[in-house]
């Protein structure tokens, strides 16, 4: 149930519906999860600062159940996420910082139940 969470200061208009779209299939396909489970939420226009610089930035937080446990797999997922969004968005490389969030399953509430028990059924 992959939840990504991209904060930024660039406008909102620089996000396109297409542009959520496929954030969610890659986001999909690189943990390997159905499409239908995954969420991307964009705060765009927001006053962030970093290092110092109001320069454009991302801060890019995803949460995940069982996605982030291997600290070689988080690397790959980091380097994917960075290359996607500096190729896809107007951000330096070096302004963009990845937050992985682990979710236990029962810890996420789905459908009127929790995730862990719909895993089971």
């Amino acid at each position: 149930m992959p939840l990504a969470h991209i904060k930024t200061n660039l406008s909102p208009d620089q996000f396109s519906d297409d542009f959520m779209k496929e954030t969610s299939q890659m986001i999909a396909e690189l943990l390997e999860k159905e499409e239908w489970r995954v969420t991307v939420h964009v705060d765009a226009g927001q006053r962030m600062l970093r290092a110092g610089s109001f320069e454009p930035y991302i801060q890019f937080e995803i949460a995940a159940i069982k996605s982030f446990d291997d600290e070689a797999d988080k690397e790959k997922y980091s380097k994917a996420f960075f290359d996607y969004l500096s190729e896809k968005l107007p951000v330096k490389y070096d302004r963009i910082v990845v937050i992985f969030h682990r979710l236990a399953s029962e810890d996420v509430g789905i459908k009127g139940t929790l995730n862990s028990i719909l895993v089971k059924k």
